[in-house]
């Protein structure tokens, strides 16, 4: 029986590709983007291709979820994968540039999965896919704000896992390396107004490493969005196996997230002697 996927931010990129590795499953696919005029790709092989701007209202998400459901009859997995880059200093970017960057990468993903959940609650069952990245294991200069708002999706993303999973619905982080889409140009990377001239030199080799980069990544978009599908269906080559909280794609999510669990175990270490100084005399 056909499965039934919901997947936000489908232009381009791991969305697109997503859909397209679904569909050749022979499953039903929502697709959805800010501007459905740009998903005929999707469209043209079968997919339900829609607008939807995740910062929308709660109630005009919650209708168009319907829609999809009223269609299919279910949503089986939702991917959440919506979202772009900030960069900048953490004292570059202003308010009104974090509060965006947070209202699409953590709030809109959250909107969604509010719609969503009632349905899989309704079936005990689903698989809820949020589309993190090697930026939510450590901060980076350049991209502090983007770091912050993948920390805050893993956060949520643990605590909805053990929430529902006595309910038969799975929820997972997908955190990628760096895979050859769009997502460092265009309209997926974005910069702040205000340039501070102090931390220049910090900044400016990172975001001239990005740019350069760009196009250049080791990762292929197609094997990690063929990987992704077999593991949120349970397919494949993942067959059998049981979906992680965080499941890492790509050579280079396994050795900076390995680098990552390495450090802060020797910090933990190398201060735990004094650290377990402070609790009260029994």
């Amino acid at each position: 029986m056909a499965r039934t996927w919901f997947i936000t931010g489908c232009s381009s990129g791991f969305g697109e590709a997503i859909a397209k590795a679904a569909r050749a499953l022979g499953d039903n696919v929502v697709a959805t983007s800010r501007e459905a005029a740009k998903l005929g790709d999707l469209a043209q092989i079968g997919a339900y291709t829609v607008s939807l701007d995740v910062n929308s209202p709660q109630k005009d998400i919650d209708a168009l979820v319907a829609e999809a459901v009223n269609k299919y009859g279910s949503i089986d997995i939702l991917v959440n994968n919506a979202g772009y880059i900030l960069e900048g200093g953490v004292e570059e970017v202003s308010d009104e540039e974090v509060r965006a960057q947070f209202d699409t990468n953590v709030f809109g993903q959250l909107a969604v999965t509010r719609a969503v959940l009632p349905y899989m609650r309704a079936k005990k069952s689903g698989v809820i896919a949020n589309m993190g990245s090697i930026a939510g294991w450590r901060g980076g200069i350049n991209c502090g704000m983007y770091c912050s708002a993948k920390f805050a999706l893993i956060g949520i993303t643990e605590a909805l896992r053990k929430e529902v999973e006595p309910l038969g619905i799975t929820v997972v982080a997908i955190e990628p390396g760096y895979f050859r889409t769009n997502f460092l140009s265009g309209g997926h990377k974005v910069s702040p107004k205000k340039t501070i001239d102090d931390l220049v030199p910090v900044i400016k080799p990172v975001k001239d490493m990005f740019a350069m980069y760009n196009h250049q990544q080791p990762g292929d978009p197609l094997k990690g969005a063929q990987l992704i599908v077999e593991a949120l269906t349970g397919t494949g080559r993942c067959a059998d196996k049981r979906l992680p909280a965080r499941l890492a794609i790509g050579t280079d999510a396994v050795a900076m997230i390995s680098e990552v669990l390495e450090d802060k175990k020797k910090e933990l270490d190398d201060w735990k002697d004094l650290a377990i100084t402070t609790d009260l005399a029994a």
